[in-house]
């Protein structure tokens, strides 16, 4: 018995770290464009969402190992921004919960194709942070999936200001996939604990009828007066 509530404690546990792993895997940061050609500068824009309940007040950009930003950058009205060769700051303003801004940097070129990790580390008014990894990928010119020259020098127009409304449509597609993980992680759980406790169950019910396990002695037993 203490066996099979070992079991289901394990199964419920399992269920939870799958829910909480669902649920954490509906971050919202971005860059684009996700792909580039090699040897040349190119412009890219980051766009990062507020899913807590304070505002986003800072945003740190870390370049990946062997590529230095450019001396473009672009900010949303009422934030400032600082930059190394390695790292671009931007303080000052304010994204509002449940909306989104973007922001806008050059790099002077990747020198060999691959994956590059750009790490985000987003700075909310209660002091909190998150870091976040966005990749995006680096191909040689003329490879299959290389965009164009004129698409990845020329920089993206300014989007329309973020509003609740933009947000909520841009966040539904995100939203109803890490809701479907977390619906099948729910029902992962559910199912475990059927499981677990149809064990139970048929464990309770040997303990209670030892005799029919054993054989019980022959039902035509002579008995003796």
């Amino acid at each position: 018995m203490l066996r099979m509530r070992s079991a289901l404690v394990v199964a419920v546990v399992a269920a939870a770290a799958v829910v909480a792993q669902a649920a954490a895997a509906s971050a919202h940061e971005e860059i684009s464009p996700k792909t580039f050609p090699t040897g040349q500068p190119t412009f890219f824009t980051l766009t990062a969402a507020n899913e807590e309940t304070v505002n986003l007040v800072k945003i740190v950009l870390h370049a990946p190992t062997g590529v230095a930003f450019g001396t473009t950058t672009r900010s949303p009205a009422a934030w400032s921004v600082t930059r190394t060769d390695d790292t671009i700051t931007w303080t000052g303003g304010a994204v509002k919960p449940n909306t989104f801004e973007t922001w806008g940097y050059e790099i002077e070129g990747a020198d060999q194709p691959g994956t590059l990790a750009y790490k985000v580390t987003l700075g909310f008014a209660d002091a909190k942070t998150d870091d976040v990894e966005v990749d995006v990928n680096a191909v040689a010119p003329g490879s299959a999936g290389a965009p164009s020259a004129t698409t990845v020098t020329t920089g993206a127009a300014a989007p329309a200001a973020a509003t609740p409304a933009d947000s909520e449509d841009r966040g539904g597609d995100s939203d109803s996939g890490a809701s479907g993980q977390a619906k099948a992680a729910l029902a992962v759980a559910i199912v475990a604990l059927l499981v677990a406790a149809g064990a139970l169950a048929v464990g309770g019910r040997r303990r209670r009828d030892p005799g029919r396990a054993g054989g019980g002695g022959g039902a035509g037993a002579t008995q003796d007066w």
